[in-house]
């Protein structure tokens, strides 16, 4: 009876695995159904003519194209980054209605968002930037004027298409525009022309392939490009020819019918790419066999779940997905029909009515938990409205609006140059200068047209939202770049598409200074937070001083640097001569006099300069009291310098420390600490800092756009104070003359002397004359 009991147990285990792997073949044996349907719907697609495959398109270019584009990919190889970080606004809005002519500035203003918002460059070094590969970027623009661009692309790549040159065109656009202004500012006509025209071609001379992006960034060019031709179109010395030129490139392209093209390639992309995700699950997917072992070497409560789970997803892969395949392949059908029928609406106002624009259902899967889903959920076509702009239709009407409204001013300029002003009404402009007039692609009413009194003209479309603001430039609209994002149709941007007034000098100077006030505000805000934070960190250490003066003294270890005591590799024998020194030895404060004294306090250290300048960099600690943050301990201002014998200087500006007594320790941190501390501290020893004020750290440094802000703590809470600002060489600038009563003081100083001159000089020196009324004291300091 006992041999018998394994029998029976291995009996059992057979039977289990005998019926699982027969209720594993029942559940989980594949069902094809579908494929037919799939085909039979692809069939039915391309008798209809609708392109169903990859194979149908093709992306190569000719010999000649290629060779131009090889030219343009060249300029890959240098850095076209940089040249866009100094990329000024085009259409800086003044007044709702008037831009500022940028090229007519004294300077060149930033418009970068990450840069500080007051930088700008001298035309000089705008100049030096833009020239650095202006042989290169000559060439391109001979390619780009020699005939159509076109970028080769591997079609059958579908969603995974790579489309390199689009970065590529997005920066050459910036800089050709960069380079038409400063032509433009130093009188050379025909450069800026060439500059001009060649952001022009980059527009009307790109096919691009038929993907949304490639659109989209066509539209960000276009853009631009209306942009310079205004700041271009603000010199009259154009000629006929030039102008005619011009308003041919805008005549011969088209931004609405070839859109249907995207919708085309992407049912061909999408059928594409679900097959690749249905190849994809099913190589991942384990082996019977492996599903069958890992099923068993599961829980026993998980083993039915998993094969439910498994028979689920080979329905999805063996059914499920044929379905999807077909109701996608259907549904970018339907799409491409509204499309099409959007692509012919003669205005924006009756596109906007159609499904494609305002009302685009999203693809919906059968089986909402499959990944098809979320990917399909992630690449909704682009006309719908999601986002300022109108998606990719709204942002192609835009584009259309400023076309028409280019071809007028073309009209406009050649008409003022053969009868010396502009008309009062865009009718005379047909049919000499136009063959009809254009209306306005937003609504289809003429273009609004107002000539000034000053002679210049406004020009604009009525815009996305199809109602007239009487040519109010939509606030902070620049590049097609959203300043809001509405999330339906009756969120569309306030404000008309432009060609604006110039802004006269006086409106430019008063934008500039409203702007100025703003930043100084900011710098101010900013400051006070810094320096609040500063003085709160300098008295929450300094609170500790007497326990870290009290504490006993403790020599840092030495210990072996690459084969040799590290006090031996420090030590600067030219002072010291045989004498052997410790660590701590080496690290002990000397105070020297110099003559800088309260406001810089000089220490001597026996260290080699040369030696710890290679080593690492030597430090000052003040009242470091070992919290969890190092931060406060270091010295607010330190030079590190060389002495005449070899030794370290610590050169300490105590300006910006707390008065009163602390706790100061010289320090070295060392880059590669091999068998050395990484942060070697000497001896504490005792110091009393005899200023009556504390100045804020950004105090030390100024902005020579928005000015230098001064602010300080003083000893008492109530106080004066008289500030004399003088250039390095002594010759007075400017007083200021202040008191406080909760012992902080702040000014700002605009860089102007007393005759209302601008200093431009690099660094300035500044007396502060501080009196203390309530304990009768009184200090001269030579401040920051």
């Amino acid at each position: 009876m006992k041999a018998g009991r394994p029998n029976l147990l291995r009996r059992i285990f057979l039977l289990v695995i005998v019926i699982t792997v027969i209720a594993a073949v029942l559940l989980l044996r594949p069902d094809n159904r579908g494929a037919k349907l799939v085909a039979e719907t692809r069939q039915a697609l391309r008798q209809q003519g609708f392109k169903t495959d990859l194979a149908d398109f093709d992306f190569s270019t000719s010999a000649e194209l290629r060779d131009r584009e090889a030219v343009l990919q060249g300029l890959e190889r240098i850095s076209l980054t940089h040249l866009r970080e100094i990329d000024p606004n085009l259409m800086e809005a003044v007044n709702n209605n008037s831009a500022i002519v940028v090229w007519k500035g004294d300077s060149v203003k930033m418009a970068a968002q990450w840069r500080n918002p007051s930088s700008q460059l001298t035309w000089d070094e705008f100049r030096q930037q833009l020239n650095e590969h202006k042989a290169v970027i000559d060439s391109a623009c001979e390619a780009i004027l020699s005939g159509p661009i076109r970028f080769s692309a591997i079609a059958t790549n579908g969603n995974a298409m790579r489309l390199p040159h689009l970065a590529l065109l997005r920066s050459l656009t910036d800089v050709l525009c960069n380079r038409a202004l400063l032509e433009l500012h130093d009188g050379n006509k025909d450069a800026a022309w060439t500059n001009v025209m060649a952001a022009t071609r980059l527009v009307t001379a790109w096919n691009p392939e038929p993907v949304e992006i490639s659109y989209l960034v066509r539209f960000v060019v276009a853009k631009e490009a209306f942009n310079i031709s205004w700041q271009a179109l603000q010199s009259h010395d154009w000629s006929d020819a030039q102008l005619a030129r011009l308003q041919q490139e805008w005549e011969d392209v088209d931004f609405i019918t070839n859109l249907t093209e995207i919708a085309v390639y992407k049912l061909a992309s999408d059928a594409d790419q679900s097959a690749r995700y249905r190849e994809m699950m099913l190589k991942d997917r384990p082996s019977l066999l492996k599903f069958a072992i890992q099923s068993l070497q599961a829980p026993s409560k998980y083993i039915w779940a998993n094969m439910r789970a498994r028979r689920r997803e080979s329905d999805y892969l063996h059914n499920g997905w044929y379905e999807d395949q077909k109701d996608l392949m259907l549904y970018n059908r339907d799409w491409e029909v509204q499309l099409r029928n959007a692509v012919c609406s003669p205005t924006w106002a009756q596109m906007r009515r159609l499904p494609a624009v305002t009302n685009q259902v999203p693809f919906q899967s059968k089986f909402p938990s499959t990944l098809m889903q979320v990917y399909m959920n992630m690449r909704q076509p682009p006309a719908a409205i999601s986002e300022r702009g109108g998606g990719l239709l709204g942002r192609a009407a835009e584009a259309e609006a400023e076309r028409r409204i280019l071809l007028a001013v073309f009209a406009l300029e050649r008409y003022r140059g053969k009868h010396g002003s502009y008309p009062y009404t865009l009718e005379p402009l047909a049919p000499e200068f136009l063959k009809t007039v254009p209306a306005d692609f937003m609504d289809g009413k003429p273009l609004c047209y107002r000539l000034g009194n000053d002679g210049h003209f406004l020009l604009y479309s009525v815009g996305l939202n199809c109602v007239d603001d009487g040519g109010q430039m939509v606030s902070g609209a620049r590049s097609g770049q959203a300043n809001s994002r509405p999330t339906d149709f009756n969120a569309l941007p306030v404000g008309d598409i432009v060609w604006p007034f110039p802004a006269s000098m006086a409106a430019v100077e008063a934008r500039r200074q409203q702007e100025l006030a703003i930043l100084r505000s900011k710098a101010d805000e900013a400051d006070d937070l810094q320096a609040r934070h500063q003085w709160t960190l300098t008295v929450k250490h300094q609170a500790d001083v007497e326990k870290l003066l009290a504490a006993p003294p403790t020599d840092p270890p030495d210990s072996d640097f690459h084969g040799r005591p590290l006090s031996q590799v420090l030590c600067n024998t030219n002072g010291t001569g045989t004498n052997r020194l410790t660590l701590g030895q080496l690290l002990t404060l000397k105070q020297i006099v110099t003559g800088e004294e309260p406001e810089t306090i000089t220490f001597d250290l026996p260290v080699n300069y040369d030696v710890a300048s290679n080593l690492g960099e030597l430090m000052l600690f003040i009242d470091a009291n070992n919290d969890d943050s190092d931060e406060g301990c270091n010295v607010q201002q330190l030079e590190c310098n060389r002495a005449t014998n070899g030794d370290c200087l610590l050169v300490w500006s105590t300006l910006y420390e707390s008065p009163g007594k602390h706790a100061l320790a010289a320090g070295l941190v060392l880059k590669e600490p091999g068998a050395a501390a990484a942060v070697i501290i000497g001896p504490v020893a005792p110091f009393t800092i005899t200023n009556l004020c504390q100045f804020s750290i950004g105090s030390a440094q100024f902005d020579p756009q928005i000015g230098a802000i001064f602010r300080g703590k003083l000893a008492e809470s109530n106080g004066n104070y008289v500030a004399q600002l003088t250039t390095t060489n002594g010759t007075a600038l400017k007083t200021f003359t202040g008191g406080t009563t909760n012992g902080v003081f702040n000014f700002l100083w605009d860089l102007t002397d007393e005759h209302g001159r601008h200093c431009t000089d690099p660094s300035f020196n500044s007396v502060f004359h501080i009196t203390l009324p309530d304990s009768a004291r009184s200090q001269v300091l030579r401040g920051p």
